[in-house]
């Protein structure tokens, strides 16, 4: 009998798929996406990660490092995946879902009353532009700034933006890049100073949580994370999740 209890107990324990893992997610603070850990709004995909992994026994923690050391945590397999990023060439070996988990546009921003604007190419050529350090901003912007011999005048650390906005209005810069949202959700409080767009990318990039390569389940990750953003979205969950960060579905 007590053989047979025993037997029965690992029957059980199997049954559950992944209890004992622990994800541990990782990115720079990047609201609306990833906020603060502690805070009641961590962040829309940090709360869409636990939604999907924990009812599957996967515990998800949330770590706020520097753009550049997250990505190396990630790399190297010290931490299990980086919240929103893009499917770049130099992270072919990564895991990604095949169902995304957000869309954003990339705008330049310039101090009120400026009349620069970004117009392609020729609109960069002299200009100083504040980027974040390891940041891409995707084709068209990253090709814009690379070809036009922009001046770019980078800024490290979890409180970047906040440093770009500071050069802004100290005029060492013409203008800063940034993903809209971003820029909306950090300036939100009332009494913010907010600063001219000056023009957009054309297109919105697709933006992922992505998985380690060094990580075996990683593809089970992703794929998880994959069929549980369908879900949602079917359900209707999703729609409420955005709604509390005053975001629509990307689709």
């Amino acid at each position: 009998m007590r053989r047979l209890q025993s037997v029965l107990l690992l029957v059980c324990l199997a049954a559950v798929p992944g209890r004992a893992d622990t994800l541990k997610l990782v990115t720079d603070p990047w609201c609306p996406f990833a906020c603060q850990p502690d805070s009641d709004r961590p962040g829309y995909m940090i709360e869409l990660a636990r939604a999907v992994f924990e009812p599957l026994g996967h515990k998800v923690d949330y770590e706020v490092q520097p753009f550049a050391r997250a990505e190396q945590s990630v790399a190297s397999g010290q931490a299990s995946g980086f919240v929103g990023v893009l499917r770049l060439p130099k992270r072919a070996s990564w895991f990604f879902p095949a169902e995304p988990q957000g869309e954003a546009r990339v705008c330049f921003y310039t101090k009120a009353g400026a009349s620069w604007s970004y117009d392609g190419i020729a609109s960069l050529v002299g200009q100083r532009i504040g980027t974040v350090h390891a940041y891409n901003y995707g084709d068209e912007v990253e090709a814009a700034l690379k070809q036009s011999g922009a001046r770019l005048d980078p800024v490290a650390g979890e409180d970047a933006l906040r440093l770009n906005l500071d050069k802004l209005r100290a005029e060492r810069i013409t203008a800063l890049v940034e993903y809209e949202p971003v820029l909306d959700w950090t300036l939100r409080l009332p009494g913010s100073q907010r600063p001219r767009q000056a023009g957009c990318a054309a297109r919105a990039d697709t933006l992922y949580i992505a998985f380690s390569p060094k990580d075996p389940k990683s593809a089970d990750y992703a794929r998880q994370l994959s069929d549980g953003v369908a879900a949602m979205r079917r359900d209707g969950r999703l729609r409420t999740l955005l709604a509390r960060y005053g975001l629509k579905d990307w689709r």
